[in-house]
């Protein structure tokens, strides 16, 4: 119950503090409010909802929990699932990774693009073992949903990951450690370019993951963020203006 409330009374914070796209100077990032953010997502999803139901229902040991309890407390909800959508439909990136613990149900949206027919997309679960894994997938449609079984920070990943030159999009998800984004940031920012896109699916998990969005926004490179109260987005267009945007949603 306390959670609760305090998720609640951040919210109120977040909302109070933030903007619609009104409220904004920025070309670029009104583009983005207009045209992706604030636009209803026309395709039918309830083949993804309906794998996310299949895993809430599901009884699946993860250790010390379980599939339901990751499922609820880490996956994001429909609305963020679409924005991801239509932000790849809008932007169309070719070279998209992901990093960190999640169940596909990210994936399928992101997939869920006819251009994503063409682009390939590498997902990398580095707080996985096979067996984890394993029983995550086994709830996911594999037509969608594409994984690979290496850990992104060990040697075992590169031969497939070092054939990509540079990043456009990248997805980090739910409870990935600050240490591991400053590793991956450290080794491959370079790959990074002015359209590149980096997206944080739960800057709020803990105290701790809002700490590091705060530090990560204040990067030099880091030239526009967009926070979605649990999703946190960074750009590096050079020729924008360095500015922090809260954007009601």
């Amino acid at each position: 119950m306390l959670n609760a409330f305090l998720e609640i009374s951040d919210y109120i914070s977040y909302y109070l503090a933030g903007t619609s796209r009104h409220g904004l100077h920025s070309p670029f990032v009104y583009t983005f409010a207009d045209e992706v953010l604030y636009k209803s997502s026309s395709m039918n999803f309830e083949m993804i909802e309906h794998q996310r139901m299949l895993m809430l229902q599901s009884k699946s040991k993860l250790n010390n929990t379980t599939l339901s309890k990751f499922t609820s407390k880490l996956t994001l909800d429909a609305k963020y699932g679409k924005l991801l959508q239509r932000l790849v439909e809008f932007y169309k990136p070719q070279h998209i990774i992901e990093l960190g613990m999640n169940n596909g149900v990210e994936s399928n949206y992101l997939l869920s693009n006819s251009i994503m027919q063409d682009f390939p997309i590498l997902s990398y679960n580095f707080q996985l073992n096979t067996n984890k894994l394993d029983k995550i997938k086994a709830h996911t449609n594999s037509e969608f949903a594409n994984y690979y079984q290496s850990n992104l920070f060990e040697n075992s990943y590169n031969t497939e990951f070092e054939n990509q030159t540079y990043i456009d999009l990248c997805i980090i998800h739910g409870k990935s450690d600050a240490d591991d984004f400053w590793k991956f940031y450290d080794n491959y920012k370079s790959r990074l370019h002015t359209h590149s896109m980096v997206i944080f699916t739960n800057i709020r998990h803990t105290n701790d993951h809002y700490i590091n969005w705060q530090q990560i926004t204040n990067l030099p490179e880091v030239t526009a963020s967009v926070e979605l109260f649990k999703m946190g987005i960074i750009f590096f267009r050079t020729e924008q203006k360095k500015q922090k945007f809260i954007l009601r949603f």
